[in-house]
């Protein structure tokens, strides 16, 4: 399971229909994308990425950091 503070961001995504920046290994590179969280367990998450808009489904542990996107307080 993701750490509490990365709980709380996906949940705030989910809940609200709201962009947050993730850090995430995609096809084993690193990458910084806005993304909206559609679920979420203890093993997988699946987002809707903004920029090029797409739907991923990736393991939890792929997931490295999640923020506020910019000007976005909560």
């Amino acid at each position: 399971m993701a750490d509490p503070l990365m709980t709380r961001f996906f949940r705030y995504s989910m809940e609200r229909d709201r962009a947050i920046r993730l850090i995430l290994m995609e096809n084993g590179r690193i990458a910084q994308v806005s993304a909206v969280v559609l679920r979420f367990d203890e093993q997988k998450i699946s987002l809707y990425i903004l920029r090029p808009p797409r739907n991923v489904t990736l393991p939890l542990t792929d997931v490295l950091s999640a923020s506020y996107v910019p000007k976005d307080e909560g």
